[in-house]
């Protein structure tokens, strides 16, 4: 009977899976741009036999329990404007993060990490916000994150963010390592 219910259990979680995959497979169909198109079938994890899994392995999150997250970081090449005195073209990182605290958060130290298509990091650091986000709240950083393009250097951070951003292929990641909260406490991750 055991076996039976094993049985059972693999093949319903079997048949999910499937119909994941299709579902997946579709959606990615449905996109018109050829290179988005590409990496949406890229990222479709194909289940492997009963028990084993294709998808990698990653290391614990030691930030989950964070009470402040990232929630996005939107990334754009701004191209020169004279009348916006961007004097050089740049590319720009808007991070927002979320307060799940019941404080109020008014500063955020925090590592970010710039990846292109293939996973290779193009910017990796730390970095420190001022930025005000009452409790239970979402906040988009009124500060940016910048990279000017320097025409006479070559292979700088802006050279090598402007293609992956422009596609649509960049990844930010942004992780929260200390808050500073409104009445002085703060806490590291």
């Amino acid at each position: 009977m055991r076996a039976l219910f094993i049985s059972l259990f693999l093949f319903l979680t079997a048949s999910a899976s499937h119909a994941d995959l299709v579902g997946d497979v579709r959606s990615c169909k449905a996109e018109s741009d050829s290179l988005k198109r590409l990496t949406c079938f890229d990222a479709i994890a194909v289940p492997g036999p009963a028990g084993t899994s294709t998808e990698p392995t990653a290391p614990p999150n030691l930030h989950s329990k964070a009470p402040v997250e990232s929630v996005s970081a939107k990334m754009r090449v701004q191209n020169k404007d004279y009348q916006r005195q961007v004097f050089n073209s740049r590319v720009e990182l808007v991070p927002t993060f979320k307060n799940t605290s019941k404080k109020t958060v008014v500063a955020i130290a925090h590592t970010m990490t710039v990846t292109d298509a293939f996973g290779d990091k193009i910017v990796d650091g730390e970095s420190k916000l001022d930025i005000k986000i009452p409790p239970g709240k979402t906040a988009v950083s009124e500060t940016f994150y910048f990279w000017d393009d320097n025409p006479f250097i070559q292979g700088e951070p802006y050279d090598n963010l402007t293609g992956p951003v422009s596609t649509g292929t960049a990844k930010a990641t942004l992780i929260v390592t200390k808050v500073i909260y409104s009445d002085g406490t703060s806490e590291s991750f």
